[in-house]
Parts: C-alpha cells; structure tokens; sequence
C-alpha cells in the first residue's frame, strides 16, 4: 500500500522541481524528503526519481506516479471535507495566502476568527498574486487572498474554485495641495493625466507587479510615457510618498481615501481591480476553509 503523506511529497515534488524546495514548503529538512521519497520507491517497486550530484527529476513512472497522486489527494480531501462537515466544527489548520495591500484588512477578521475557534489554527504567508493559484492547486496554500488589475479574474481552471470578494475603484492619487484636488469631482481625462505625468513625479510599483502592469497600459493609452524613477513594492508606502508631494500614482479609491493628505481623483474611463478569493474545489464543504472565506469577505 502506497503511503499517502509520501503521495503528497511526490506530488509536492512534481510541482516545485526540487528537494530543496519541497523541503522547505513542508517543513522538513532536504535529507528528509529524499528518504520519503526513496521509501516511496520501494513501495512502488520502480525507480521514480533519476538522481545526479547537481538534482533529482522524476522519471516517467514518478511522473505518472504523480498524476495518480493528484487525483488521490484531491479525492482523499473532498472526502474529509465531507467529514468536516458532517461535525462542523471549524478546527484544523489552514494555511492563508494574502498579498501584502490586503493583509491589513485582512489579519484582523483571521485573528477573530482564531480567538473564536480554539481549534483552529490560521498559518498566513505572503503571497504574490501571478502564483497565488499554483500554490493553491499544490497546497501551500489553502485559501489565496489577491488582488487582479487585468479586468480579466481567472477561470475557474480544474480543482480551482474563483470567489469574487469585491470590485474596487482605482483612482489618480494627487497631494492634497495638487491643483486638480480643487475640483476632485472632475474626472481625469487621457489629455488630462498626460498633463499631470508630464508635470509630476510618476510613483509606481516596480515592474513585474500588477498594478505596474495596468498603470502602463493606462498611461500608454493616455499616450503618456513619463519616467519610472521611483518605484515601490506596497500600495500604501506609494499613499504614503503621495501625501509627502513625492509625486502621483494609481491608487486603489479605499487606500486613497484613508491616506491623509492625498485626495483620490475618479478616472475616464473608469478603472478597478478586483479583490479575490481562490480556494481548492475539493475543499467546498470543509467548515474552516468556508469560515476563513466569510472573514475574507467581510474584510
């Protein structure tokens, strides 16, 4: 009989590409891992992984291997779920993926909820959005809380279920002293943030993130093209550089409106993002994953 933790390694392994990062997504040492899986082997009965001095790679029965261990792990969870339900007590561990604009909104509904359930227990990480939906399919994570500037949310792709928490309006972001915060009921036009980039310091996300990506194409529609000089990770260090009359930026209308000192001005045409939630399909009826999914809509 073929050990179902050591199923999850594998299928662990499939996903990540190395011991050394399957390790560290477990927990375990990397000696560890490679012992599980040469146990794995000798359940089998046939050589899974092709081991060098550099790195190991499955083999083409590790990698059938794997597919099986997909559809047994997913079977295996759906039907625990169940089980859960059944009780329904929200107890166990689950494991949250947020990206860092949420998390302040996010971590205090999680902290209720753990103090409300002493049987649960809230793992949160950091997460990037572009891999929010990997880490999920491979159970790093639970249950990913995102955010999407395409316009375009993810499909519902096979074991992934897409929850739509929210569609929030993205605004300029201007100083308070700004001459457009004299008239903030007055949309900005193409003609008009072309203008302002010309005039103002461009604030950004650095390439590569969402937001980055969106406000390009925003300003490549305005046919503006000012230089990205300065260029931060977080939403809120961008209000906060806006505040000081660093420069503008994007902003998402709620970080905008909370930021003193910086006045959120309406775009035309409009822009948003959504905030989103993605969780396993086999996964539904667990009573902690659908708890954790209230509090992130709440937030």
């Amino acid at each position: 009989m073929l050990d179902l933790r050591r199923l999850e390694i594998l299928h662990r392994f499939a996903a990540r590409g190395t011991i050394t990062a399957t390790a560290a997504d477990l927990g375990y040492s990397p000696s560890a891992v490679s012992q599980q899986l040469a146990a794995l082997e000798r359940e089998a009965g046939v050589a899974l992984l092709e081991r060098t001095a550099q790195r190991a790679s499955l083999t083409d029965a590790g990698r059938e291997l794997a597919e099986h261990a997909a559809r047994i792990l997913a079977a295996t969870e759906a039907a625990q779920s169940r089980m859960r339900a059944r009780v329904g007590v929200v107890g166990g561990r689950v494991a949250v993926g947020c990206v860092p604009a949420l998390a302040p909104a996010l971590a205090p509904q999680l902290a209720i909820l753990q103090r409300e359930n002493p049987e649960l227990t809230v793992v949160a990480h950091e997460t990037v959005a572009t891999t929010a939906a990997a880490a999920v399919l491979d159970r790093r994570h639970d249950l990913a809380v995102i955010d999407d500037w395409s316009g375009r949310p993810p499909d519902e792709v096979a074991g992934l279920a897409v929850h739509r928490l929210r569609r929030e309006e993205v605004v300029l972001g201007v100083p308070a002293d700004h001459p457009l915060a004299e008239r903030p009921q007055r949309p900005v036009s193409a003609a008009r943030l072309r203008e302002t980039v010309q005039r103002w310091t461009w604030l950004c996300a650095p390439a590569g993130q969402l937001s980055r990506a969106a406000g390009d194409q925003r300003l490549a529609a305005a046919q503006a093209d000012p230089p990205r000089r300065w260029e931060f990770q977080g939403l809120h260090i961008l209000a906060t550089l806006v505040a000081t009359g660093a420069g503008v930026a994007l902003l998402p209308a709620g970080i905008a409106r909370d930021q003193p000192g910086v006045t959120g001005l309406r775009l035309a045409p409009r822009m948003g993002r959504d905030i989103l939630a993605l969780t396993r399909t086999t996964t539904r009826q667990d009573p902690a994953i659908a708890a954790c999914l209230r509090a992130a809509q709440r937030a």
